[in-house]
């Protein structure tokens, strides 16, 4: 028999006499005509929680809505921080040793230039050799 009482059932049964009880408070009201302690209670607190809920309300809108730009700012910042800050490391990592960082120099098309490569009159041209670069005819 003590297998069935865990605290699933012992709570729903404290939420059932709860519920009892406070049909029996109501009942007893109706009949007498008189409010309870709880009712009176409930009477004076009822205007000042309601005006605090709409205060608080009211902040976290302002809140939200003059800050929610800022925050994602903030947020961004420090993102792009810590990814710059690593984009550094990565690249001081590779260029610490000497094939790395020639092939990164090749990628961001930095380094030399070959003379009798297959590029384009145009692209020699303007690879800024003082070498003579031959015409073309038009």
């Amino acid at each position: 028999m003590t297998v069935f009482f865990d605290t699933s059932i012992i709570s729903f049964f404290l939420s059932f006499a709860g519920i009892l009880g406070m049909m029996g408070f109501k009942a007893m009201e109706n009949r007498s005509g008189k409010k309870s302690w709880i009712s009176r209670l409930a009477d004076k607190t009822n205007n000042p929680v309601r005006n605090y809920f709409a205060h608080l309300k009211g902040l976290l809108q302002y809140i939200n809505s003059k800050s929610a730009l800022a925050l994602v700012q903030w947020i961004a910042y420090h993102v792009l921080t810590w990814a710059r800050n690593a984009y550094i490391w990565v690249y001081r990592k590779a260029h610490a040793h000497a094939p790395s960082k020639k092939v990164i120099d090749m990628v961001r098309g930095r380094g030399e230039a070959n003379r009798n490569g297959g590029s384009s009159f145009y692209l020699k041209s303007i690879s800024g050799d003082d070498e003579e670069v031959p015409e073309v005819k038009k």
